[in-house]
């Protein structure tokens, strides 16, 4: 990449649910129910940390935006300690992914109009992580050649799973040659058994929703589909780094109603792109049994089942 791509480019994590389905798991590690980006399942650095860490090489965290919830702050801010220039917000309640992805894309709206953003999820576990950050790259760089288009990272499946989303990818592409870009054709979200074979079938890929895009392309569909959060999050946009900010926040968010990002906007978008990753041993980790099947297969489980048998301290969550 250029020097001048690298300076336009930024990173959006999100780290703002509640991730009950891993409750469970993360009461028998810590005594208490603990969102799942703050709890470490696997060495010593929480799934929120593991994350940064994996994008680092991308994106520096001077443009760097994590959101996750107000209630959370604290132990956000300890576990961002050793990340300075990372920007962290706070949202002040949970309203779904799209007021979630919109809030930190209008904190770099206020700085930086121009940018190209990569979106990421906090609760993924890559064990490969150089095909996952060179398919990052890859999209970024469409978004030159492309401008209006989004990209999703999509992992080639190893079998048919029906609690993940599928995306089902089609031809390549027009204007970015051989990129490896297909347009989408659909979205399937966590399919019967027979469906998901079809899919595995017929080239399907899981859906990680890692999201890569110009900023004016993400909120020019976030504009035409959910106009009114676009428009609450305009004026934030305008009140960033004023005295008023945290006033105009909280105003916004007691006026807006939940929407969901895919469904809200992904889904109905026309410049849509997949771009396929393989081999980087992908998963998300959004139950106890994708935890274990990961850590399994990685020979480090019993580190883990010891931890929960001894309730070992980690200090990345404390």
């Amino acid at each position: 990449m250029t020097t001048e791509h690298t300076n336009r480019t930024w990173a959006v994590v999100l780290a703002a649910g509640e991730g009950r389905r891993l409750s469970s798991l993360t009461a028998a590690l810590y005594g208490r129910e603990l969102p799942k980006q703050f709890a470490v399942l696997d060495g010593a650095r929480s799934l929120l940390q593991a994350t940064l860490d994996r994008i680092a090489p991308l994106v520096p965290p001077e443009r760097t935006v994590v959101v996750v919830g107000a209630e959370y702050g604290a132990i956000a801010r300890a576990q961002l300690r050793n990340y300075p220039g990372v920007e962290l917000v706070l949202q002040p309640k949970n309203l779904e992914t799209g007021p979630g992805i919109l809030l930190p894309l209008a904190r770099v709206l206020a700085r930086d109009p121009d940018a190209r953003v990569a979106i990421f999820p906090s609760d993924h576990h890559v064990a490969n992580p150089a095909p996952f950050l060179e398919a990052t790259r890859m999209a970024l760089a469409a978004c030159d050649a492309a401008p209006e288009l989004v990209t999703l990272l999509g992992v080639v499946p190893d079998r048919p799973e029906t609690e993940y989303g599928w995306i089902l990818p089609g031809t390549a592409v027009a204007e970015l040659g051989e990129t490896g870009l297909r347009d989408v054709l659909r979205f399937v979200e966590k399919p019967e058994a027979d469906v998901a074979h079809g899919l595995l079938a017929r080239g399907g890929l899981w859906n990680t929703f890692v999201s890569v895009a110009r900023l004016s392309a993400l909120w020019g569909l976030a504009t035409r589909h959910l106009p009114e959060h676009v428009a609450h999050f305009a004026r934030y946009a305008s009140a960033v780094r004023t005295d008023g900010e945290a006033e105009v926040l909280q105003a916004i968010y007691e006026q807006m109603t939940p929407a969901n990002f895919s469904r809200a906007v992904l889904e109905r978008a026309d410049s849509l792109s997949v771009l396929a990753v393989a081999g980087c041993g992908w998963s998300d980790w959004g139950t106890p049994e994708r935890v274990y099947q990961s850590l399994a297969g990685l020979g480090r489980l019993d580190a883990l089942r010891r931890r929960i048998a001894t309730r070992e301290p980690v200090a990345a969550a404390m």
